[in-house]
This record gives C-alpha cells, structure tokens and sequence, in this order.
C-alpha cells in the first residue's frame, strides 16, 4: 500500500515510513538508489553510479511523492542530479555531501 502525503508535518510522517535498504526510485520509476538512513530531515541515499564509490546524495523530504515498498520521488534522475550539483541548492538546505 502506497502513501501519499503532502506537505509539512506529512512529510516527516513520510520520512518515518522509510527503512534502510529501500530502493529510491525517481518519478519515472528509475532506481537511483538506495536508502542509507534519515538525517536531519533529509533521505540519505546511496548511489551506486556515484564516482567515488558508494558516495551519499541527500534527498529533501519534499521531494517524496509516496513510499510502499520504495522510496518513490516526484523528481526525475536529471532534475534530482542537476539539483544535487548546484551549491545554492546545498547551502539552502544545509547540506554537505560528496557530489
């Protein structure tokens, strides 16, 4: 069964649905991941694709469309990307992560 919550304190509800080692998936179903933990009120995912190995990308709860069996995002893998290479975008959510 699927969840889908918006906004707030239904977003952190979403973050406590998550387990670790749930696959993250972008908004066209592609696997981008796995779930590493929650911190901070962000997903902590881990990238296979990510040179150097294994690096951590974090995901804003705000970007969670629904969790059932994966983690389901409302982002494709190149907004999610684009997003993830952009400082500003960092430095707004206080962020620090290998990119």
């Amino acid at each position: 069964m699927s969840k889908n919550i918006v906004g707030g304190n239904e977003e952190r509800l979403l973050l406590d649905l998550i387990a670790e080692g749930m696959a993250v998936v972008d908004r066209d179903g592609t696997r981008i991941g796995s779930v590493d933990k929650v911190e901070g009120g962000h997903l902590k995912i881990c990238r296979a694709d990510q040179e150097p190995r294994n690096q951590h990308q974090y995901v804003s709860a705000d970007w969670i469309a629904a969790v059932d069996d994966r983690v389901r995002l409302n982002r494709t893998f190149d907004e999610a990307k684009r997003l993830w290479a952009s400082e500003p975008y960092a430095r707004r959510h206080h962020l620090q992560r290998a990119i």
